[in-house]
This record gives structure tokens, sequence and C-alpha cells, in this order.
């Protein structure tokens, strides 16, 4: 019969499972507003890298990853939680982070025995590392880098985009996930701030666009 899941087990590897496109989170059905973007001719096939870039310096990117660290290493969790909702520029924004948190945070409960109620997204990533001991860093790391994999597959349906050039581009983002992760080593609340408001502004318009594959 089922258990929680052993202790023994490798953090990479516990990283590597709750960050894999089959871990049931649903995150597949989320573009962060690329969908917008893409029928506006925002993002072309040549443009991408540069704006999944600005992302992450400037955007959810840097946001999540204080959010991470701050939530895997104090014991406010209520706070931090309301700081990342608060922080969503959009409702559909809203409510990714909180479909993502509460199937991940299920799975938290059930599989890894972390007593938490439902999260944003990035809160429940950083609970879950804390509880385990996690290295944080690393967990930063490839949570961006998971999100660029989604974001750039989601382009995959949307454009013209081929599997060579998407994976281009997800090699050439990697190094940046990694100096994210390292520059928010010791970020607070205080340090967040987003300058991508061309992406905010296609997530808020998303929500009308007809017709529309992603839920954001």
């Amino acid at each position: 019969m089922g258990g929680p899941i052993p202790t023994r087990t490798d953090p990479i590897l516990t990283l590597a499972q709750w960050l894999s496109p089959g871990f049931p989170v649903g995150a597949f059905a989320y573009s962060s507003g690329l969908e917008q973007a893409i029928a506006d001719q925002l993002v072309t096939p040549t443009s991408l890298e540069d704006w999944l870039t600005d992302m992450l310096q400037d955007g959810t990117g840097y946001v999540d990853a204080i959010l991470i660290h701050v939530a895997a290493t104090s014991d406010e969790v209520q706070h931090v939680d309301a700081t990342a909702r608060a922080l969503c520029p959009s409702r559909e924004r809203l409510l990714e982070v909180d479909a993502l948190g509460s199937a991940f945070c299920q799975q938290l409960r059930a599989n890894w025995g972390v007593q938490i109620d439902d999260v944003a997204y990035p809160v429940a990533l950083g609970v879950g590392v804390r509880a385990l001991s996690l290295p944080i860093e690393t967990a930063v790391q490839m949570y961006l880098h998971a999100w660029v994999s989604t974001v750039v597959a989601a382009s995959q349906r949307l454009m013209a985009l081929g599997q060579t050039e998407a994976q281009r581009i997800v090699a050439a983002l990697a190094p940046l996930c990694s100096d994210i992760a390292r520059q928010t080593r010791e970020s607070t609340l205080d340090d967040i701030c987003s300058q991508s408001f061309a992406a905010d502004i296609a997530t808020m318009r998303h929500e009308t666009l007809s017709p529309r594959i992603f839920r954001t």
C-alpha cells in the first residue's frame, strides 16, 4: 500500500520529480500571457527568447525566485502567501498561482506527509523545500528552468517554432535561471519588484481572447 515517500531519496531526484512535466499540477495548461502576446504579434519565433529573458529578469521569474527563497526560510508562510497573491497583476495570473499551488500542496500532503494549507505555487515549493531540507538555490533554478520549458512548449503550439529552436532557447536561458537563483539568495519581500509591463498586460487581455488554448 501507499505511504509517505522515503526521506532517503536523493534531494535532486525529489526536485526533479516535483518540477517535471509529469508532476500533476497542470502547468501545461498555462502560457503566462504568451498566448495573447503571440496573438498580438508581440512575440514571434525570433523574439521569444528576448521576451522570456525580460520575464525572468524583470518579471514573474525574479518575483517567484524571491518568494521561494523567503517561503523556504520564513515562519510567516501566510504572510508570504498573501504577498504572492497581492502581487498577481491580473485575475488570470491569480488563478494560475492558486490552481498550481493547490495541486502541488495536495501532492505534498498525500505523498510526502507535509502539513500545509493550500498556498500560491512558488510559496508551496518553498514550504516543501524547507520541510524536506532540500537545497533552496537548486530548487529555485530548477523551478525557473521548468517554467521556461513549459512556456516554450506552449509557444510551440501557438506559432511556427521547431523543436530544435525551442530546445536552443531553453538551453540559452538555463544560465540566467542559475544567475537569478544566486542573485535572490539573500532577498526579502521588500526586494520584490516587477517591470515586465507588456507581459502583465498580456495576461490581463488574455481573459477575453477567443478562441484560446491556454487558461492564461
